[in-house]
């Protein structure tokens, strides 16, 4: 399989799935998540704003039509995540942060290409 039709089919559809879950996790709010955003400063509740940001962004990348909105969405969404780990050198959770922004960024470029096309 080309590495282009890798980037444009599968790329977008992993970054949904893992949007989603994350989302879903983010929403329910275990009291790790709670107490996470607490302690980077957040309002309480706010992990449910971020959680239902990141489903929706996931949704939106399983649709091909609809698939660079929720790349631009899940890069907008993965900056701010690494700024605040940034910001409050949370470390251990950068790594990860990092890696999905860069995913949705190459998704966000691909589909912005194939756009063009």
């Amino acid at each position: 399989m080309p590495i282009d039709n890798f980037i444009a089919v599968w790329l977008p559809i992993a970054l949904g799935v893992v949007m989603i879950g994350a989302g879903l996790v983010n929403f329910v709010g275990p009291r790790s998540v709670r107490d996470s955003f607490a302690r980077w400063g957040y309002p309480a509740g706010f992990h449910r704003v971020t959680g239902g940001l990141e489903v929706t962004t996931g949704l939106l990348l399983l649709i091909p039509s609809t698939s660079h909105a929720g790349a631009i969405g899940s890069v907008i969404i993965l900056l701010a995540a690494v700024m605040t780990l940034i910001r409050h050198r949370d470390w251990a959770h950068l790594p990860g942060a990092v890696v999905l922004t860069a995913v949705a960024v190459a998704v966000t470029i691909r589909a912005a290409a194939a756009a063009g096309s």
